[in-house]
């Protein structure tokens, strides 16, 4: 998919969703987020037993230079908008949930540094996500998108998946 065309991204994040709620609805006690049937742009997700709405964030490519330029390790580097941290903030109470899914369906290989496959899902809220990038303060700034007129971020924070809770496999 071409990294700069959010059209491509938006109707693959509702195949996600799908594929993500037929494969972990029940294990998570989640489902599509009713109010999708009156707006696209509601949260992705609902969380039966919270009582809270969530958003499903995908990642199936590493950030294979994460390491040089955060000190994270790829295999642990999960990227978040920038634009998606105010979205939240200004839409949603800490208490939003956020599940992060790695999808890497294969061994993959790039810069010199091999990333094996792995499925995995991790969970955090809103206040502990905003905890976090305070304390880091690690921005990726996309290139290719100083002058960008598409709506797409300037850049992503870069998380460690380490400080996220991990909810599957579990460990």
């Amino acid at each position: 998919m071409d990294t700069e065309n959010r059209k491509e991204w938006y109707d693959a994040a509702e195949k996600w969703e799908v594929d993500f709620v037929d494969k972990f609805g029940d294990r998570f006690g989640v489902i599509i987020n009713p109010s999708k049937e009156k707006s696209k742009f509601a949260p992705d997700l609902y969380v039966l037993k919270k009582s809270i709405s969530a958003d499903l964030k995908v990642q199936s490519m590493p950030f294979f230079t994460s390491e040089k330029e955060s000190d994270i390790p790829p295999q642990y580097c999960w990227t978040f908008n920038v634009c998606d941290l105010f979205d939240y903030s200004v839409r949603y109470g800490d208490k939003f949930g956020i599940f992060v899914w790695i999808k890497y369906d294969q061994e993959l290989k790039d810069y010199g540094v091999t990333i094996p496959a792995e499925e995995s899902v991790y969970f955090t809220y809103l206040f502990n996500l905003k905890d976090i990038i305070t304390r880091s303060e690690k921005i990726h700034r996309y290139i290719r998108r100083v002058n960008d007129t598409n709506g797409n971020a300037y850049g992503s924070h870069m998380i460690d998946l380490r400080k996220l809770i991990k909810i599957y496999p579990n460990s």
